[in-house]
């Protein structure tokens, strides 16, 4: 009975076979999660919608008050630059965390994708330095 090697080229061969089209194929996955986080952290902070309403009042408080007309005008202008104002510093921080967590997506895949690419590289260069070290 012959034991099972991966030195034997017909367990060596498809095995590296494998790992060559598993190795190619792992970037495009990569690739699709970031995507799809990209998605996510746009629909949890949608941009635009924090454009389209950066003024609008928060939590679309408005009120109205009984009294004198330049009184109750006066409370209800007050109010909302109040409103207006605290929505608008709530939607620039949501903007911005939405943008830093983009750019942080965008430099986090592109790291893993780098040293998903070199790893090998850099793995075969210090198993050749090591073997280089002990022969010497």
């Amino acid at each position: 009975m012959r034991s099972l090697t991966l030195l034997r080229p017909e367990v060596a061969i498809p095995l590296i076979g494998r790992f060559f089209a598993w190795y190619i194929r792992e970037p495009v996955q990569i690739l699709k999660k970031a995507a799809a986080y990209a998605k996510a952290f746009n629909a949890i902070l949608s941009i635009p919608f924090l454009l389209r309403t950066l003024l609008s009042p928060w939590k679309n408080i408005v009120e109205e008050r009984k009294g004198s007309p330049i009184a109750r005008f006066m409370e209800v202008a007050a109010m909302a630059l109040v409103s207006r104002g605290v929505g608008l510093v709530i939607r620039t921080g949501a903007i911005i965390l939405s943008l830093a967590l983009q750019v942080g997506l965008v430099a986090f895949t592109l790291c893993y994708l780098a040293l998903w690419i070199l790893y090998p590289v850099v793995l075969l260069f210090v198993i050749a330095h090591v073997i280089f070290a002990l022969v010497s």
